[in-house]
């Protein structure tokens, strides 16, 4: 016979009271009720953990119109590292001129002389002009001819300066240098053996002084003064100069 509603209701609620420890299922089990009305939505979660996998890419969207055309961008300036460099400048004035053959005539002329002076026991230096000697005597007429045949003049100071250094050629008792001074009595001692007239002397008091003969020959002495001999055979030291 089967029970009425509140009697079922009633067992089933019986049964839910039950000793600790023990399970019991209550098989009683009303019909299912009507669906009810959706909810109001509930509050928002809180946002979920970083890190997450990325979604797969969508799929293309449609190609859109296309942009206004592109207008020209402003010249940017340049920095100092790229400098553009600027227009060419006026011409400079004309450099020196360079060395010509002229100018060099010295310095060859120089390196000549010294070539030339460097193989002798005695060589002095002034200005330009080289006093050079063997230290060794002869007669006037040797020593002319020592100088002529190597192309070469018999000394002759132009100033105090190279009648002081030719007198450094002395030593020892000979104290004695032939001078190229014509020996002719009638050039009165006052022009060279070339017919140069003389811009320079320091004779001595007394001279030049007319020799006995038709000649006389000058010399140099250690005190560097210049004095006439008739005796051109004389020993003095032979001095050329180049």
């Amino acid at each position: 016979m089967a029970l009425s509603g509140p009697l079922t209701l009633g067992l089933c609620v019986f049964s839910l009271l039950v000793l600790p420890g023990q399970m019991e299922k209550c098989e009683c089990q009303g019909p299912r009720g009507m669906p009810g009305f959706p909810g109001s939505p509930g509050p928002r979660g809180p946002a979920g953990l970083s890190g997450g996998m990325p979604g797969l890419p969508g799929p293309p969207g449609e190609r859109g119109p296309p942009g206004p055309p592109e207008l020209s961008g402003v010249p940017c300036l340049v920095g100092e590292d790229e400098r553009v460099p600027g227009p060419p400048g006026p011409p400079g004035p004309p450099g020196p001129a360079g060395a010509t053959d002229l100018d060099l005539e010295p310095l060859q002329e120089s390196l000549v002389k010294l070539e030339l002076a460097i193989n002798y026991d005695f060589t002095r230096r002034v200005d330009k002009k080289y006093f050079v000697s063997h230290k060794r005597p002869g007669s006037f007429a040797d020593a002319v001819r020592f100088c002529t045949k190597r192309g070469l003049v018999l000394a002759l100071p132009k100033n105090r300066e190279e009648n002081t250094a030719l007198t450094q050629v002395f030593e020892g008792a000979l104290k004695n240098a032939w001078l190229n001074v014509d020996n002719r009595k009638e050039g009165k001692f006052q022009v060279d053996l070339q017919g140069h007239p003389l811009t320079f002397s320091k004779w001595a008091d007394g001279e030049p002084k007319v020799p006995d003969g038709d000649r006389g020959c000058t010399m140099l002495t250690e005190s560097g003064a210049w004095q006439v001999t008739y005796d051109c055979s004389f020993n003095a030291y032979i001095v050329c100069e180049i």
